[in-house]
């Protein structure tokens, strides 16, 4: 039995018991991983080297500054003026919440930073009303992931070099990228997600925590008490400097851990408060999920996958349907592998193909990117969908389900704006 074909029977192991929810996702994500290992899909020391990747760490340190922006009693404060401002309504609530994402996430250059800077806002103000956070959690991922880049304002802006580098590597020279070629496209997708996340997804979300986990529990302790005034102020100091500096372009995983240790050593959080806003099955999810991700890229069940998928172009020379057949493999490859990953892997896919039919290829590019930022229905495609079920509790039945509905709207929008921008 070849190597590809065991990591799709451990793919296929871990997806039955993410669904049937038998054994909690945080181990079976290790059972996955030692899978790999014991049946030398992987190599040991690469699957251990994971738990010291520079996203773990970033994981581990936002969220200890993101609890120690909760010991402060700027989230009740800010909570308590939303819920003045609002009427305590959810929908406008929800609404103010998706926006702020939406517009942190032009500026800083990381989904799981992000994604921890919001997330005890969202926890506070569903404390406040007496709801269940299952119905913002979810929304607020979607926001943060499809929404990562709107406009050419933040640490991405330079990107369209590096697409313009893929275009004259591959053989195309006849049109390029500019700094705003896929503004147009990625800001209406940006428009219509947040809208879909305020009107459609709540509906769709279950009213009470599918699951049990760590981070649920540590909300229903005591609140502790107030903080001295010095320490109050370290507190959102702190937060307020890391949001700064991931702005400015500095490691996430440094700046983070910087944040972590200052308000550990100034006494904001107590070692013990730090270490149980670890976060650790979101971690140990994580890891497993990305490792078996690497395997299955590794054995080249990548290249078989997005070559099955390009190869249902054929002839064709219908411009949607092209752009159509790229953004479903995006989307499907994105599900088992991380978005980042996907992007490298059909970028070059898109350009061959393209050029050998002798049509544009940046239409094809950019889908390919949308695709990889609306695949949020597995924990393999991007780490904030481990967070969002940990922190809201979902199962993966959930996330699949409610996951799909942005994907597909997106998948129509996208298709429809980018191809017509871009006729073959």
């Amino acid at each position: 039995m070849s190597q590809m074909t065991i990591c799709l029977l451990i793919f296929l192991f871990m997806a039955v018991a993410f669904f049937t929810n038998k054994i909690p996702m945080c181990f079976t994500s290790m059972i996955v991983l030692l899978l790999l290992v014991f049946t030398g899909c992987v190599d040991g020391k690469e699957a251990i080297a994971t738990f010291g990747s520079s996203t773990v760490i970033t994981l581990v340190s936002m969220y200890i500054v993101a609890a120690g922006l909760s010991r402060t009693q700027m989230i009740k404060k800010i909570s308590g003026t939303l819920l003045k401002v609002t009427n305590g309504s959810f929908t406008k609530i929800l609404a103010t919440y998706i926006i702020a994402t939406c517009i942190l996430g032009q500026f800083v250059p990381s989904l799981v930073a992000t994604f921890a800077m919001v997330t005890p806002l969202v926890l506070n103000v569903c404390d406040q009303m007496h709801i269940s956070p299952t119905k913002m959690i979810f929304p607020i991922a979607v926001a943060v992931g499809v929404s990562f880049v709107i406009i050419p304002i933040g640490p991405y802006a330079a990107d369209y070099v590096m697409y313009n580098g893929y275009l004259e590597s591959y053989g195309w020279t006849q049109t390029a990228f500019t700094i705003w070629t896929d503004t147009p496209a990625l800001f209406i997708n940006g428009v219509i997600t947040a809208l879909v996340c305020i009107f459609v997804l709540p509906k769709f979300l279950p009213d009470e925590p599918e699951i049990q986990t760590e981070a649920l529990n540590r909300r229903k302790k005591a609140d502790p008490e107030p903080l001295s005034p010095i320490r109050e102020f370290l507190g959102y100091g702190v937060f307020i400097a890391v949001i700064i500096g991931l702005m400015v372009g500095l490691p996430s995983w440094q700046v983070s851990m910087v944040g972590a240790v200052v308000l550990v050593a100034t006494g904001v959080l107590t070692a013990d408060e730090a270490i149980d806003n670890m976060g650790m099955d979101t971690i140990l999810l994580y890891v497993g999920v990305v490792v078996l991700g690497n395997a299955l890229s590794a054995t080249g069940a990548a290249d078989m996958l997005g070559g099955a998928f390009a190869s249902l172009l054929g002839h064709t020379s219908n411009r949607y349907l092209i752009g159509a057949a790229f953004y479903v493999a995006a989307f499907i490859m994105t599900s088992v592998l991380y978005n980042r990953a996907v992007t490298m892997v059909l970028y070059p896919l898109a350009i061959m193909t393209c050029v050998t039919m002798g049509v544009d290829p940046r239409g094809p590019m950019i889908l390919c990117s949308i695709a990889s930022m609306s695949s949020l229905i597995t924990p393999m495609a991007t780490a904030i969908v481990p967070m969002a079920m940990t922190t809201g509790g979902y199962s993966s039945k959930t996330v699949f389900k409610v996951g799909l509905i942005p994907a597909v709207v997106r998948g129509i929008v996208s298709t429809l704006v980018v191809m017509t921008m871009f006729p073959i």
